[in-house]
This record gives structure tokens, C-alpha cells and sequence, in this order.
């Protein structure tokens, strides 16, 4: 995680603006490379600031951001305490990527100071926020097969409406899901494949099963064939029913971008983290 100077800064901020939003605070505004002003009227740049109101109560928070090759020295964090209480009234977090000397650490608890260490997240990092790493999935899929339908034809109205006689064959081919029941205001009451989706799946695993829908108001209507629509009594389906099961297992494993420890509470926050199959 090779990070500089300005670079370095931005990529805290973007961090603390994660964990911002993640804690609900989505309404501050998180600002990089700020010059605050303290009592003695001399200005102090910060790094990352941000302010926010809770209960008629304004509390500010100045980060330092330190990209050392060594560990930060009491030195660091006397002098980020000497702006902290000259601007008064905020909270200070010093970050860096290598670490703190035990001095600095010793003066920073004694001045209530957050010292936070960015580095890339260990394994251990990852294992310690893994939760769920094997998702295992068992589907039992209620099938129907071997599906035939027939419709129960109004015979009686038929003749009186239509210029269909009694004995007259009546015969159609078309798709499931394009031969459909109206009612006799030509709304949709479904598809003969609607009415297929909607067959009992019990008793699992048998054959020669019938179920019957009645209409009191439906009619058959077979687009671009050469009958009009035809009023039904009912349509009947005898199908079977299968199961299918099947098991499978997805393999989770976690990323992250970066790893921000407390080196005093031990709390730490996985920056950018994902998961991927």
C-alpha cells in the first residue's frame, strides 16, 4: 500500500468517510487539508477534519496523517497534542503505516488521543470479519410433467351462439402460453400456461393426477384461428408430479483495501471490503 504526502491524506479520508456513513453520520462532510484557526490566531493545517452537532453539542475531530518508514515518536504526537489544545474543543486521531514508539503511545493515552495504524489487512485481519465463509444451498424442486389438457366445452352455447352443430370437431394447435381464457368482457383470465403454473405439486412423485378449473364466465380464445371464442364449462389437466433435489456449496472469500487498527482499543475497520466467490 504505497501512499504519499497528499495521496496518503485522501486515502484516510476516504476511509473515514466509510466509516462515517457506516455508523449513520452520512450527513457530515468529511474535508481534506484544512487550516483551523486556534486561540493563539495562528493557523493549524489538518489533514482530515470533520464536525458534527449531537444533542446542541458541536465536536470536531482533527486527523494527522503520517506515512513514516519508522515508528512515530512521543516527538510526533507532542507536537499534534500542542495544535489539538491551541484550536481547543476537538478530538485528535493520528494515523500512520508503521506504528507508534511506546512513549508516543504512553503520552497519547495520557492526552486521550486516538492513534490508528493503516496497513493492508492479514489473513488474520480477514478471518477475525470472514462471518460466513461456505453457503450451502438444497433446492427441492416440485416438478410436472407429462401435462395434458382438455377443455369442457359449454355445448349448449355453443350451438345457440355459434354457427357450430353439435358433432362438429373442433381442433387447434398453438402454444401454451398463446391460447388464453377471457371472460365475456374480454378480460384476461389467464393462460393456459398460467393455469399450468398453477397445478398442485402434492402428492410428490405421482402419476395420473387430475385437477379441474371451473369457470362460471370463461371462454377459450385461440388467436388467428378460425373460431371465436368459445365458452367454457371448465379445463382439465391430468400431469404427474417429480422432484428434483440438488446441493451445492458457494465458497465465499472476503477482500479488503485496507485495515485500520486502534493501537489502544484494538478496534479496527476493514476499508473497502468485498466479497467474491
Amino acid at each position: 500500500m504505497a501512499k504519499q504526502g497528499t495521496e496518503f491524506e485522501l486515502f484516510v479520508n476516504a476511509i473515514y468517510k466509510e466509516i462515517l456513513a457506516f455508523d449513520g453520520y452520512d450527513t457530515i462532510r468529511v474535508e481534506h487539508d484544512v487550516n483551523v484557526f486556534g486561540k493563539s490566531g495562528q493557523p493549524h493545517q489538518i489533514d482530515v477534519y470533520w464536525e458534527f452537532n449531537l444533542a446542541g453539542i458541536t465536536h470536531r475531530v482533527a486527523v494527522e496523517c503520517k506515512e513514516y518508514k519508522s515508528t512515530v515518536s512521543v516527538g510526533k504526537v507532542r507536537d499534534f497534542y500542542g495544535a489539538l489544545e491551541d484550536v481547543g474543543n476537538i478530538h485528535g486521531i493520528f494515523v500512520t503505516t508503521k506504528g507508534y514508539q511506546s512513549g508516543a503511545i504512553t503520552y497519547a493515552k495520557h492526552k486521550d488521543i486516538s492513534l490508528k495504524v493503516v496497513q493492508e489487512p492479514t489473513q488474520e485481519d480477514i478471518d477475525a470479519h470472514q462471518g460466513i465463509k461456505t453457503v450451502s444451498i438444497n433446492i427441492n424442486a416440485m416438478c410436472i410433467g407429462n401435462i395434458s389438457m382438455m377443455p369442457i366445452l359449454d355445448v349448449e352455447w355453443i350451438i345457440h351462439n355459434t354457427n357450430m352443430n353439435e358433432g362438429d370437431q373442433f381442433s387447434y394447435k398453438a402454444k401454451n402460453n398463446e391460447i388464453k381464457v377471457i371472460d365475456s368482457n374480454f378480460n384476461l383470465l389467464g393462460t393456459i400456461l398460467d393455469f399450468e403454473n398453477k397445478l398442485p405439486r402434492e402428492p410428490e412423485n405421482t402419476g395420473g393426477l387430475i385437477h379441474k378449473y371451473d369457470f362460471d364466465d370463461g371462454f377459450i380464445h385461440i388467436p388467428n384461428s378460425e373460431y371465436p371464442p368459445l365458452k367454457l364449462k371448465g379445463i382439465r389437466f391430468e400431469y404427474d408430479t417429480y422432484t428434483i433435489s440438488t446441493s451445492s456449496e458457494i465458497n465465499c472469500k472476503l477482500m479488503a483495501e485496507a485495515v485500520l487498527k486502534d493501537i489502544i482499543t484494538g478496534e479496527f475497520h476493514l476499508y473497502n471490503k468485498r466479497t467474491t466467490q
